[in-house]
């Protein structure tokens, strides 16, 4: 795919690697549609993005956005399913209200969003001679950390979706890419105050990491130290968990 003319929607678009990655795809020349619990429905100034307003965690509300979208652009060349949420849940100190709501939308906005956008997204994308179904996952994914067992749980969920619709998409619609992109610790505002075993990469190199892969339609595109975790991963699943058992 050539993201220069490619019609493109990027869920999570105001923040972080989504506002990074709409900043690197405008600049391209890709026409893309933004979303974001607080962006306006409106175009932006100037031409840019389109921004429309979504809350991932609704039911329904990813297929609104796809449609959405796909009638703003003119049809759809690629979706990146983005928008991530990360919360710190003691899972062992019994349940209240803040952390089952808590809960809830973490597995709703990182695991069930992705499948909703993909079935509502997919007429669009096999109606294109070439297209690409994005979707940010983290080293998390394939080695938890104990202090975010939820996110970790629908990331790796994330990531046997993502196996399991490139399967469908090889036997159905072979011209629709199906990516993963395994990010490390990313310097933004879900991070702030957060370590790692590696440093931390900026947004612009994430966004120009997912930027890469929509050109060489690579499954699977580890970045920066998740290259480094999957490889031991590969080679001794439990010396992976314990480098990020307190990550």
């Amino acid at each position: 795919m050539n993201p220069s003319t490619a019609r493109i929607l990027v869920t999570g678009g105001t923040s972080g690697v989504g506002r990074a990655l709409v900043t690197a795809l405008t600049g391209l020349g890709a026409t893309v549609a933004s979303c974001g619990r607080s962006a306006a429905d409106t175009p932006a100034d100037g031409g840019g993005p389109i921004s429309l307003t979504a809350d991932l965690a609704v039911p329904g509300e990813a297929a609104r956005v796809v449609a959405r979208a796909a009638e703003r652009l003119g049809g759809l060349d690629a979706i990146v399913a983005n928008a991530g949420v990360q919360y710190a849940i003691p899972l062992t100190g019994g349940p209240d209200g803040d952390l089952l709501d808590r809960i809830r939308r973490e597995f709703a906005v990182n695991l069930t969003s992705v499948a909703e956008l993909a079935a509502a997204g997919w007429p669009y994308l096999a109606a294109r001679p070439a297209a690409s179904f994005v979707a940010v996952t983290s080293g998390l994914a394939y080695a938890p950390k104990r202090t975010a067992p939820v996110y970790c749980a629908a990331k790796a969920g994330l990531h046997t979706l993502l196996d399991a619709l490139r399967y469908q998409a090889e036997d159905t619609t072979p011209q629709v890419k199906v990516q993963e992109i395994v990010l490390p610790l990313v310097d933004t505002a879900m991070t702030a105050g957060r370590e790692g075993p590696a440093r931390k990469i900026p947004a612009e190199a994430a966004a120009a990491a997912i930027v890469a892969a929509l050109r060489n339609g690579r499954a699977v595109t580890p970045v920066g130290a998740a290259r480094s975790l999957l490889a031991v991963n590969r080679v001794s699943p439990p010396a992976a968990r314990r480098i990020m058992r307190n990550a």
